[in-house]
């Protein structure tokens, strides 16, 4: 039951990790911790109206993690992919030099917060000052917060930190050092993003490695992303197309010069990986842009919606086999 209930909570908010904001509604945004080291957001009510990104909803609501889950749905009236509009998760270190990390995820929308609480006291969760907590076996016991338009889960020391700083007016994330400044670099329209602060995220991965592939040209990559200070990516579903992003920022020329070549030797790879079985995407990723300026490399490009759909029913029709 311990497990079940953590995966109820995590129903609330996750309802799919799909790839990786609003930038005039960030609610959410400002209850991230200052020093979150990694930070991302979806956009989920614009990828429901949207011709491209709702064909990922089609058979979602058919689909429900386990039984417990299913039953937990029904009680609340919640249906995940109509009802979550954002989902912000960041990641934050407990300590400066540690390798612990507070995990939190805010989704706003529309929740029956009578209903929720019900169903999580009927399942053993045990309410505390604003929040309730999850009972785990091992390890910290997760936690979970919610309003009619809110709901924040997490570590329970993230979720109460959290409920804190909505009580004071926000952590001030986007006016912190590191990854706050870094936001005004992404695509303001972006229906996707991600930020990583790389090398205080990397003291919380296994090993401190990140992992790039196999081969010369994933070492270069992982020898190059490891010297940058932030790396970002996003997607802007426009409808017709799906356009990509990335950066990397770093103070130190080498490095950077090494990102540009290694990101343009791996589109070169692609091309030629891809010509023979899908020859239209050659010339899409043909038009990808690579620009080095001074203390950062950026890659942006699109991909047509067809050339999507294309790709995806090539992909359907391969797993039917």
């Amino acid at each position: 039951m311990n497990r079940s209930l953590f995966r109820l909570s995590v129903v609330l908010m996750m309802v799919a990790a799909l790839a990786l904001p609003v930038f005039a509604k960030d609610d959410a945004l400002s209850l991230v911790p200052a020093n979150a080291v990694t930070v991302g957001m979806v956009k989920l009510a614009e990828m429901r109206t949207s011709p491209l990104s709702s064909m990922l909803f089609e058979h979602t609501d058919k689909m429900t993690a386990d039984s417990e889950a299913a039953k937990f749905i029904a009680e609340t009236g919640l249906s995940p992919t109509k009802d979550v509009d954002v989902l912000v998760i960041a990641t934050s270190p407990r300590t400066n030099l540690g390798s612990d990390a507070d995990v939190l995820v805010i989704a706003e929308g529309r929740f029956n917060a009578e209903k929720l609480s019900k169903a999580f006291v009927t399942r053993g969760a045990v309410q505390k000052n604003g929040y309730f907590t999850l009972p785990e076996k091992e390890g910290d016991s997760p936690a979970v917060a919610f309003s009619n338009s809110m709901v924040i889960a997490g570590t329970e020391k993230a979720v109460a930190a959290a409920l804190t700083a909505r009580a004071n007016g926000g952590t001030g994330f986007r006016g912190a050092n590191g990854l706050g400044l870094d936001l005004a670099r992404v695509d303001t329209k972006a229906t996707a993003w991600a930020l990583v602060d790389v090398t205080r995220a990397s003291r919380l991965a296994k090993g401190g490695t990140i992992h790039t592939g196999k081969g010369q040209a994933g070492d270069a990559l992982g020898a190059a992303l490891k010297s940058l200070s932030t790396l970002a990516v996003w997607a802007t579903d426009t409808g017709d197309t799906l356009e990509l992003g990335a950066f990397g920022v770093s103070g130190d020329g080498e490095t950077l010069q090494l990102l540009e070549d290694t990101a343009r030797g791996a589109l070169s790879a692609l091309r030629l990986a891809v010509k023979d079985k899908s020859p239209d995407l050659v010339s899409v990723l043909r038009r990808f842009d690579i620009s080095h300026k001074d203390d950062y490399v950026r890659i942006e490009g699109s991909i047509p919606a067809s050339t999507l759909r294309e790709m995806m029913a090539k992909k359907r029709a391969s797993l039917q086999k």
